[in-house]
């Protein structure tokens, strides 16, 4: 019966998401990054690996260039995610009632669920892929089966291909390799053969692309930005460990202060969890990789999104130290406050607008969008960045549009003697010719420019 619960909560989230999504005037940043990257096959795009854009191609295949289509991947993948949190746990703990505990926990995680909820679509899939990992990982400990080998390649070529940081995960399972008998056997094993070629096969494609366009500068440079390591002053070492154990208390703070408010409340009781266990040591360890490439990369600024793949699957550490009195009434209690959460962030877009609280979502890009189609249909359109681009491509499915910050974009793709520039003020070309403007657009209130060159 508790099972039945998480089922539910699956089924009602991945609604919740599609109907967000018609609630909105224009596309979350995320969303328009998709309808813009999801027009071409490609092994890499922008500073992100291929596999969710490829996932977003087959569902625009099938659902049109939709919101339906954006949000009900997202949604499918939310779900496969409080799924696969409860097969792992009920792998790991061997007690249905606390598996289910596992996954009401995620409520608890402010970044899961209203990041993830409601835009993340690369880390949302990296969640899915880790969880995967870790489940396959349990499987392996007590079957070596060819098949669990493969399974494991599959999902190691899967997280490669779906963000990059999926390989601070394996760092974690490389240390591992130090400290955990039973591990070490699963790892040096003549069937682990099966998973190093699958995990060549699907991924080698897509570095030989990123060698070869010579792109792999443009995405250290988009890290370096996004970290803001390149231009740092503080202490090398302090500034990154300090980003990171903020990081961390942000993450899981309103769980741990709710857990510590059941141990005084004397509703539940805690207890270290054994010596021998793996999920213990990859937790030390994970901690332990984390820590020295923020240091070596001299990290400043950690976003609890980024740490969320890697941390959420040692939840269920965390419930194996805890014992409940009375569990049915926390389970049930958990079910109806994670419904109560996912009704809150489903009504936040129209209140938002109720009250005038300010957000992208609520101001469309028609205006624009008729100007290209009534006075510029012949010429090729080219965006300011992406988030223009994919909301444009959104209102002209049957187009092909381009973005200025799209580097992966063939230079021959653009035509600048055939094409109109949608350009900000601020960044303005001396020598252009103006045609047509729009002024106080979106939010931000920007000047607008459409211009030939």
């Amino acid at each position: 019966m508790a099972s039945k619960k998480v089922v539910l909560l699956a089924i009602s989230s991945s609604i919740a998401m599609v109907g967000i999504s018609y609630m909105k005037a224009a596309l979350e940043l995320e969303d328009a990054e998709q309808a813009y990257y999801s027009q071409w096959w490609r092994w890499g795009y922008d500073d992100q690996p291929p596999l969710y854009t490829w996932l977003q191609i087959i569902f625009n295949s099938i659902f049109g260039v939709s919101k339906l289509s954006f949000a009900l991947l997202r949604g499918l993948i939310f779900a496969g995610t409080l799924v696969m949190v409860y097969r792992f746990a009920l792998a790991f703990l061997k007690d249905g009632s606390k598996a289910v505990l596992v996954v009401l926990s995620l409520s608890l995680i402010p970044v899961f669920i209203d990041l993830t909820f409601r835009r993340l679509s690369h880390t949302s899939l990296l969640i899915l892929v880790v969880m995967a990992t870790y489940l396959i990982i349990q499987r392996i400990r007590y079957r070596r089966t060819v098949l669990n080998y493969m399974l494991l390649g599959l999902l190691i070529g899967m997280g490669v291909l779906t963000k990059y940081n999926y390989g601070l995960f394996l760092g974690g399972l490389f240390l591992l390799l130090f400290v955990d008998t039973a591990f070490r056997k699963t790892v040096f094993n003549s069937r682990i053969l099966v998973t190093l070629i699958l995990v060549v096969l699907l991924v080698l494609p897509h570095f030989y692309w990123l060698v070869h366009h010579g792109y792999l500068s443009e995405i250290n440079n988009s890290i370096a930005i996004k970290a803001g390591g390149a231009t740092v002053n503080k202490p090398l070492v302090i500034g990154p460990l300090l980003a990171f154990f903020v990081a961390l208390i942000k993450l899981v703070s309103p769980l741990l202060v709710v857990v510590l408010i059941l141990k005084v409340w004397g509703r539940i009781s805690l207890k270290l969890p054994f010596k021998g266990n793996w999920l213990l040591k990859l937790w030390v360890s994970q901690s332990l990789v984390l820590m020295l490439v923020f240091i070596f990369f001299k990290v400043q600024i950690i976003e609890t999104r980024w740490l969320l793949p890697l941390f959420i699957p040692f939840l269920v550490l965390l419930f194996g130290m805890i014992t409940f009195k009375n569990m049915e009434k926390w389970i049930s209690f958990g079910f109806y406050t994670f419904l109560a959460i996912l009704s809150v962030q489903t009504l936040r877009t129209p209140v938002e607008k109720i009250f005038k609280i300010p957000s992208s979502v609520h101001y469309g890009f028609h205006e624009i969008s008729n100007i290209l189609q009534q006075d510029f249909g012949k010429e090729d359109w080219v965006l300011p960045n992406v988030t223009y681009g994919g909301n444009i491509r959104f209102l002209n499915p049957d187009r092909e549009v381009f973005s200025t910050d799209d580097f992966s974009l063939p230079k021959e793709k653009i035509d600048p003697l055939q094409s109109i520039f949608l350009v900000r003020q601020n960044h303005l070309p001396r020598k252009c010719t103006k045609v047509d403007s729009v002024q106080n657009f979106g939010k931000d209130k920007e000047n607008l420019y459409l211009v030939r060159f």
